[in-house]
């Protein structure tokens, strides 16, 4: 995802968005995407066209929404960036779930997957060595 020019956070949001709706149903439709998103179709359907003229998404006017090989590799790290900054939010600096989720995805599109990684491996070291309660109890 690095090495290509990376997408603008509001496109990396629906790219995640319409990853997870294939997850849960197979496919993605423009209603439940404005649904996920809290928007308009119209909207979504603008997004659509640009994610699909860079080949992130096979997209047809009232048609279902499919992500190309290219957009399911950067949805899937653009999720797996989300799922490690989440939990260290949740597991080490002890944030409610809720903020975990807000903040998390803020951060998935700026920091590096590099970034992320060490994240990642501080977590599950403070995990492992029962210091996450530690850390949490203090603040």
């Amino acid at each position: 995802m690095e090495k290509e020019k990376k997408l603008a956070p509001r496109l990396e949001d629906y790219l995640e968005t319409i990853y997870l709706l294939e997850q849960e149903n197979g496919v993605a439709r423009v209603k439940e995407i404005a649904k996920k998103r809290n928007v308009k179709m119209p909207t979504v359907t603008e997004v659509l066209k640009r994610l699909s003229e860079r080949g992130y998404v096979n997209y047809e006017p009232y048609g279902l929404v499919r992500t190309t090989e290219k957009g399911r590799k950067y949805a899937e790290e653009l999720f797996e960036k989300h799922k490690i900054l989440e939990r260290f939010m949740r597991v080490v600096l002890h944030l409610p779930d809720d903020v975990a989720e807000k903040e998390g995805c803020l951060l998935e599109h700026h920091l590096s997957a590099t970034t992320v990684e060490r994240i990642g491996k501080l977590t599950k070291f403070l995990e492992s060595k029962g210091l996450a309660d530690e850390i949490g109890e203090e603040y």
